[in-house]
């Protein structure tokens, strides 16, 4: 007669025990990199406009000297500048800085990235370091900033647009993961 499946895994872990040996601890996966949307109370709003991977909508409210509307990058990959492929995302609008790329860094430096669309940088995002003047290919953040570690990651529309401005970010990506 053959043994069962079951009776094996039960003589397996009879052994085991008996021989001292402890079951090896379940592999602990980090959270994969997903969004989450905030916006003032003003009457902003930012979310998935058709459900989830879909475009994201960030809608300005009516204040604006404070309004905004975000997406923050949550569980991203530790990496360094010159390690991360370039950050991307498109918008259907943009003025004067909105939206944009905000990325923190480990030697408390920021990333400010520009989509194509605010003509900044040719026909590519145009990238600032510490929100200077200097619009910067990323290759170029690379070299000046490439040891240094991200420590966030957010997509911002600000009050630089009219109230009830609504951005559509889409082609949304950050080191390889595409969000929409």
């Amino acid at each position: 007669m053959r043994p069962s499946i079951r009776s094996i895994a039960i003589v397996s872990l009879t052994a085991s025990a008996a021989l001292g040996l402890a079951a090896a601890p379940a592999l602990a996966h980090p959270a994969s990199p997903h969004v989450s949307f905030a916006a003032s109370s003003d009457g902003a709003s930012a979310g998935w406009s058709h459900g989830k991977g879909s475009p994201i909508d960030l809608t300005l409210g009516s204040d604006s000297g404070s309004t905004y509307a975000m997406v923050v990058l949550d569980h991203l990959p530790t990496t360094t500048v010159a390690d991360l492929s370039e950050p991307t995302f498109a918008s259907n609008n943009y003025n004067a800085g909105s939206p944009r790329y905000y990325i923190t860094l480990n030697n408390s430096d920021t990333l400010w990235g520009y989509p194509a669309i605010s003509g900044l940088n040719g026909s590519g995002m145009a990238w600032v370091i510490n929100n200077g003047n200097s619009y910067e290919s990323w290759s170029a953040v690379q070299s000046a900033e490439g040891g240094a570690t991200v420590t966030g990651a957010d997509v911002i529309a600000d009050g630089d647009q009219a109230p009830g401005t609504t951005d559509v970010v889409t082609a949304l990506t950050f080191a390889g993961t595409s969000f929409n």
